[in-house]
């Protein structure tokens, strides 16, 4: 990527000043690039890819790994957040059933609903803790996590 200030605008991290519109955007984006992911490989050659051939499976295999580790992730995230704060928070455990459907929507290999049914769980979260500031995010990371992310980007 050539802008070196990144996705978010700032020179390292996340920024909690994100454009919501522009990140909205971007996972609006993310789901034509799954569903390009399921269906082919990439298209024309270039460094790192391959048109047709046996190269095109490998570059298949790479974006499916790669989704499937993203989507893991998140759902990892969902589930031990709900399953830590469903006790204090009432209508966080409404979200265990979106959280299993995503997980199978993910081991069948429809990548589109996973994601979309993941997105819903994070958009859901973000309302609730609009309404109730008190609950916690659902990734919460120490300031030796966030730094050490840091260096290893840069």
């Amino acid at each position: 990527m050539s802008n070196s200030k990144g996705a978010t605008g700032t020179s390292g991290g996340r920024s909690a000043n994100a454009d919501p519109q522009a990140l909205v955007g971007l996972l609006e984006n993310l789901v034509p690039l799954l569903l390009h992911f399921q269906t082919q490989a990439f298209g024309p050659a270039g460094p790192g890819r391959f048109a047709g051939g046996p190269g095109s499976h490998i570059e298949q295999q790479a974006a499916t790994a790669f989704t499937e580790d993203v989507l893991l992730d998140a759902l990892r995230n969902l589930s031990s957040y709900v399953q830590k704060n469903e006790s204090r928070y009432p209508g966080l455990e409404n979200y265990t059933s979106v959280i299993a459907d995503a997980r199978q929507a993910l081991f069948a290999g429809d990548y589109q609903r996973a994601l979309g049914l993941v997105f819903e769980a994070y958009r859901a979260i973000a309302i609730l803790r609009a309404i109730k500031p008190e609950l916690p995010p659902i990734r919460q990371r120490s300031d030796e996590e966030q730094q050490s992310g840091r260096e290893q980007v840069h």
